[in-house]
């Protein structure tokens, strides 16, 4: 009876820690990571049923006209073929958008997981020599925190993909010294100071600098180191058990 007793006395505890967890006060920087969920959530669903669904008739009416017009002039039958070929591809340019937008996966994955499935579907490993290294983490990061390091390493590759001209690139997860830290590493042109000293630097751009204060708000650590070289992006947050 007294070990029982005990017993439930100990699950009451355990539940009403969880429960104090639970409705804890966010930070700003949490709420601003599950807001930016939210709208990039919305705009994926957006961008899928509006513009994805509105360029899909378009591909398929250019077809229409084509099959009704079985010996156009030359010229009219290019510029279908052309447009129905561009229509293709903005098509598919949408929905990359989109599943990068709503990558609600990765929410119920772990963040080794989630970061091994985005390093596998980004096209890194069959654009570049890619190396990837990610050490199991003693404990799973809070979801604001995950959000900022999948967000962060997203950033990194798609940056990599579009600008840095590299040869190799790596992602790595480290745990060490009280703090997890995640780098994205490329050995492609970096950038440097704009020209005109009125304009932000590359490293400034709207994706990195949104990016700095949103991990800053969450009690991280952005940086980005750059130059002919090549650029390394490193997000570190202290361990949260």
């Amino acid at each position: 009876m007294q070990r029982q007793a005990a017993r439930n006395y100990f699950r009451l505890l355990q539940a009403h820690g969880e429960l104090r967890k639970q409705s804890a006060p966010k930070t700003p920087g949490a709420i601003l990571t599950q807001e930016l969920e939210r709208e990039r959530q919305r705009l994926a669903r957006e961008l899928h049923t509006g513009v994805g669904q509105a360029l899909a008739g378009i591909h398929i009416h250019v077809g229409y006209v084509l099959d009704w017009l079985p010996d156009p002039p030359e010229r009219v039958r290019r510029s279908l073929v052309n447009i129905a070929s561009l229509t293709n591809g903005a098509l598919d340019e949408v929905r990359s958008v989109s599943q990068r937008l709503y990558a609600s996966y990765w929410q119920a994955q772990g963040l080794v997981e989630a970061l091994r499935k985005l390093w596998e579907t980004s096209g890194i490993p069959e654009k570049f020599a890619g190396s990837l290294d990610l050490e199991e983490l003693s404990t799973e990061p809070p979801p604001d925190v995950r959000a900022a390091f999948y967000r962060a390493a997203q950033e990194g590759l798609s940056n990599v993909i579009r600008h840095a001209r590299a040869h190799l690139v790596s992602l790595t997860l480290r745990q060490a010294d009280g703090r997890v830290t995640l780098a994205v590493e490329d050995d492609g042109s970096g950038f440097g100071p704009p020209a005109d000293p009125k304009k932000p630097a590359a490293s400034s751009g709207i994706g990195l600098r949104s990016m700095r204060e949103l991990i800053r708000e969450l009690g991280g650590d952005l940086q980005v180191l750059s130059g002919p070289q090549g650029t390394k992006l490193t997000v570190s947050f202290p361990v949260i058990l």
